[in-house]
């Protein structure tokens, strides 16, 4: 049986799910790393409370606040996009 999407009308290409799916995984990876580094960040923060320090960690998620967003939005919306292609929703139409 040939794999068929429904929303392109053409067989389903599988090694691009996979490497979409991998893009995917790549942006939650470099997430996790990202999102570790800010955590050294408070942790330091914690362990030497000055102002100075304070502002360095605001400074550093106010700037990486729009990558993180960016990061899990893209992720976000390559998975949607794979699984709408592997398992399309069901069609209303054919109820009425």
């Amino acid at each position: 049986m040939k794999n068929v999407s429904t929303t392109v009308k053409k067989p389903l290409d599988l090694n691009n799910t996979l490497y979409e799916l991998r893009k995917a995984q790549g942006s939650l990876l470099a997430l996790c790393t990202m999102l570790d580094e800010f955590g050294e960040s408070v942790c330091w923060f914690t362990d030497k409370q000055t102002h100075d320090n304070a502002l360095m960690v605001a400074c550093a998620a106010s700037s990486d606040f729009d990558t993180w967003k960016f990061v899990i939005y893209g992720a976000r919306d390559i998975i949607a996009d794979q699984i709408a292609a592997l398992d399309p929703p069901e069609d209303d139409e054919g109820e009425k």
